[in-house]
């Protein structure tokens, strides 16, 4: 979400600013027709048992992802959300790299057992799922998806939202709709095709993510920025290490209720989450309000130089944010119909669960500048607090839910984990933004 809060860039003439506008929506459009069309891709070609399948396969690469980078996620909010008040400077590129390896390194280590597991799983359970060949592309994949949304939520971080999107999305949503027009047009197995198409995204979008961060975090004039020294590179690490548990209760929040589902329901009810999920994400895509009101950025800058105060600059950018976030939410809410006829009558009747997780993109897309300043004003313990509370609750709803509820318990899990998240951002935020008594 774009916050004149944190974010200090360079004015940009009318006209600028205009045609950045323009294109950014047209990506941002193009960027959420290929998220359904991956999705109808998906549900045309595979049965809602088999499609249940494949996104086991795909919250198998995603959660442990979430696990694996969780801390360093973290480590960048603490320092490029407000890059004014780190200490990195021109030394971010070269941190970014080295991070990048780094999760790039622990994810390999992390597929390799679990490659090790699932092959002991064919041995031991040969006649009753062939564990191996089913999850094998998501289990190679996990390497260059952990990499790709590390670098994505680098991008967010730095307020590059549409190089966020399209680094965590475009590659893996071309390969699959054309792997879904491969299916289509062939007898081939529809399962291992999709697969081998999530795990070849994964590849492009982990390759696509290098570039773009290559390209915003560019080279610093002098060379010796590029480098730092061994005690720098100890207190990096010390400062993800702190992280750790953090980072756990992150990716938990995330994905433990997803995983839940994954883990005690159906096929068919993971299928059913899978595409109402990715359906409401597509608010993602539009949310930033500079694109749809293109005068809301001087509005809010008028607004802003009127209310001086840090709690009318945070009010202003709630404001904006809920205003935005309620149209695209409106707007994607009416195309819903539209979509469902193009996924079958397989999923029809998920009118509740469309519900749940619209109202959690609503509640996430507004309260996003509170998120951010919590970010910006960095407190760890609070942070963790914050994180450990809505992960808790939601893992807790999920788990002792879905046996009874199915996707819907996942769902309210999710939104209640969001619902506590943002609530306690904006109590957090509103409240160290309060004036200090002299």
């Amino acid at each position: 979400m774009v916050t004149l809060t944190v974010e200090d860039r360079e004015s940009m003439p009318p006209m600028g600013r205009g045609m950045v506008a323009v294109r950014e929506l047209v990506l941002r459009i193009i960027g959420a027709a290929l998220q359904i069309g991956a999705t109808v891709a998906v549900v045309q070609v595979l049965p809602p048992t088999v499609a249940g399948i494949y996104f086991k396969g795909v919250i198998i690469a995603y959660g442990l992802a979430a696990l694996l980078r969780g801390k360093y996620d973290l480590f960048i909010a603490q320092h490029f959300v407000n890059p004014q008040q780190s200490e990195l400077g021109a030394r971010a590129r070269a941190v970014v790299r080295a991070l990048g390896i780094r999760v790039l390194i622990r994810s390999a280590i992390a597929c390799a057992a679990l490659l090790v597991v699932t092959t002991d799983l064919d041995v031991m359970d040969v006649y009753l799922r062939p564990y191996l060949q089913t999850y094998l592309p998501f289990v190679l994949a996990v390497p260059f998806a952990t990499l790709a949304l590390f670098l994505a939520s680098t991008l967010r971080a730095t307020n590059r939202t549409l190089g966020s999107v399209i680094v965590a999305t475009y590659s893996i949503n071309v390969m699959i709709i054309a792997a879904g027009i491969g299916v289509s047009m062939s007898t081939e197995d529809g399962l291992l095709i999709l697969s081998w198409a999530f795990f070849i995204g994964s590849l492009l979008a982990a390759v696509m993510g290098v570039l773009l961060t290559r390209y915003v975090f560019k080279a610093p004039t002098d060379s010796s920025q590029l480098s730092l020294t061994a005690a720098e590179w100890r207190e990096i690490y010390m400062s993800t290490g702190e992280n750790g548990l953090t980072g756990l209760a992150l990716a938990g929040l995330q994905w433990g209720p997803i995983c839940a589902l994954a883990v005690l329901g159906t096929a068919i009810e993971v299928a059913e989450f899978g595409v109402v999920t990715r359906t409401a994400q597509v608010v993602d895509f539009l949310i930033p309000a500079v694109i749809f009101v293109p005068q809301s950025a001087r509005f809010q800058s008028r607004l802003c130089r009127a209310m001086r105060t840090a709690r009318g600059k945070l009010a202003v950018d709630l404001s904006v944010s809920l205003a935005t976030t309620s149209a695209c939410v409106l707007a994607v809410a009416i195309l819903t119909p539209l979509f469902l006829s193009w996924y079958g009558p397989a999923y029809s009747g998920l009118t509740l669960l469309f519900i749940l997780l619209f109202i959690t993109q609503w509640v996430n897309g507004v309260s996003r500048p509170a998120m951010r300043r919590l970010a910006a004003d960095w407190d760890l313990h609070r942070i963790r607090r914050v994180l450990f509370t809505s992960m808790s609750v939601a893992l807790i709803l999920s788990v002792f839910g879905v046996d009874r509820f199915g996707a819907v318990a996942a769902a309210v899990g999710v939104l209640a984990g969001a619902v506590l998240l943002n609530g306690q951002a904006v109590e957090s935020a509103f409240r160290r933004a309060a004036p200090r008594a002299a």
